[in-house]
């Protein structure tokens, strides 16, 4: 039985992905009921996180700092 590969390697429970990312289980159950959320999976009652999506996830909510115009790079001068 240990040969078999482990299935859920890359998830975690969502009170373990809540700590993982430092926040309480009912941020992370908001961020899945986004329209555009957290992904998830449900096995019965487990709610599991895929650790590699979640984290394509988060980047790519990332905030970009707004470049400056050309105009107040020229009057900064």
């Amino acid at each position: 039985m240990s040969n078999l590969p482990n299935l859920l390697e890359d998830y975690l429970d969502l009170e373990l992905f809540a700590a993982q990312v430092n926040r309480d289980a009912r941020t992370v159950r908001r961020w899945m009921n986004q329209p555009d959320g957290l992904p998830y999976s449900r096995i019965g009652n487990r709610i599991l996180v895929h650790v590699p999506t979640a984290r394509e996830w988060i980047f790519g909510r990332m905030h970009k700092p707004n470049a400056r115009r050309p105009s107040e790079l020229e009057s900064a001068s």
